[in-house]
């Protein structure tokens, strides 16, 4: 995946590069960016020496978007479906609520939020940089 942007600073081999929203994105949020907002901010690594202000296209192999959408959204997914399959059939029985579906969604939404807590956790220790971290592949219009 490849996109345009400008470097707005450096701090050694890492830059942070503003990068333009696409139409093609619609509103999904994943990059955080809001529909008021056209631009994101994300730090690449610098191997090529960009410098600030230039223009640069920046890329993350595909394979590792893929990954981290899995990562994202994917485990959340699947535990709040074992959540929901836990909380009927052991749930419901244990509290004595018969066949109400309450005890199954709210173990769901619980073991979904422990895993958005998992991954950030293991995100903050940097588990997850090397392999999704954006570079900078070419510089297309230098600043003198």
């Amino acid at each position: 995946m490849k996109e345009v942007g400008i470097v707005r600073n450096q701090n050694g081999n890492k830059a942070q590069v503003s990068i333009q929203r696409h139409a093609a994105c619609g509103d999904c949020g994943a990059c955080h960016v809001g529909r008021d907002k056209m631009t994101m901010n994300a730090f690449a690594v610098n191997a090529i020496g960009a410098k600030e202000g230039e223009l640069v296209e920046v890329e993350m192999q595909f394979t590792n978007v893929m990954k981290a959408a899995m990562i994202a959204y994917g485990i959340p997914l699947v535990m709040f479906f074992i959540g929901a399959v836990v909380g009927f059939y052991m749930l419901n029985p244990i509290l004595g609520a018969g066949e109400s579906p309450m005890p199954a969604f709210f173990a769901g939404l619980g073991l979904t939020a422990l895993s958005y807590m998992i991954i950030r956790a293991l995100e903050k220790k940097g588990v997850f940089t090397k392999g999704y971290e954006p570079h900078i592949t070419a510089i297309l219009d230098k600043c003198d």
